[in-house]
């Protein structure tokens, strides 16, 4: 991919996410990762006030700033795309005092200089084409943990199966170059993602890569992570709408992670 196809990519990519703010991520995903994974994690005053953060794939920064917005003295985001980034620090888009924003590709970033309290990551494994890629990713975000601090992250539902594949009502559905049976995809499987806009059109497509829940105990383990627990999609039972994602949370596309060193 070109730099302007690369451009094109990551600003239709910041569209849909956009879209998904007012329409799945509010209520599910939104819901799911403040209520179901992070509430445990904050003070009595339902803050995380002293904590150091670093978010991990963090495109154009929406959960950057939910995470600032909770207190934390410090946090920084990373991406590898310099669109994302370039958006994440537009004032003319976003407020992003107090948050720092870098460049990177975790898999081949060096260790910063201090640890954290918190690392969340936010669909950056589902990129890893290898295990060993998927490997690296997981050392890092241990390297850079504070001892008994808490990673939290989201990724494709690799406990769903099939019926998680087509979620098109939803704006997004998922298949392989290759047909499989039944439920078991393998290792390094590759998934095109396609994701459509209101008028249920296209917008872009990208390849995410699978592995077993399996796998990805064992590599936490592997690392050195004492706890890891899978976290269900959950859709906030207050929203007015939550029918229309009954079918969303059945089929849940996505799946919450929360480890502890």
């Amino acid at each position: 991919m070109n730099n302007n196809d690369q451009d094109g990519y990551d600003e239709t990519l910041y569209k849909f996410a956009e879209y998904r703010e007012t329409n799945v991520r509010q209520p599910v995903e939104h819901y799911t990762i403040h209520n179901c994974m992070l509430k445990q994690f904050l003070d009595k005053d339902g803050l995380l006030t002293g904590k150091r953060v670093l978010d991990l794939a963090c495109g154009h920064g929406y959960y950057t700033r939910e995470l600032k917005a909770l207190g934390c003295s410090y946090i920084l985001g990373i991406d590898e795309s310099p669109t994302m980034i370039a958006l994440a620090r537009d004032s003319k888009w976003h407020c992003s005092e107090d948050i720092e924003y870098m460049v990177a590709d975790v898999k081949s970033l060096p260790p910063l200089q201090s640890s954290f309290d918190l690392i969340t990551a936010f669909y950056l494994f589902d990129y890893a084409q290898t295990s060993d890629e998927l490997l690296s990713m997981v050392r890092f975000i241990y390297a850079q943990l504070g001892e008994s601090k808490t990673f939290i992250g989201v990724i494709g539902n690799v406990t769903g199966g099939k019926d998680m594949f087509n979620n098109r009502k939803y704006g997004i559905t998922r298949e392989t170059k290759l047909p499989f049976d039944g439920d078991l995809l393998p290792d390094s499987t590759e998934i095109i993602v396609t994701m459509y806009d209101t008028q249920d059109m296209p917008m872009c497509s990208f390849s995410n890569y699978h592995y077993s829940p399996t796998t990805y105990e064992q590599v936490f383990k592997e690392v050195g992570f004492k706890t890891f627990q899978w976290v269900p999609y959950q859709c906030d039972p207050n929203d007015p709408n939550g029918t229309f994602f009954e079918d969303l949370i059945h089929n849940a596309p996505s799946i919450g992670i929360i480890a502890t060193k």
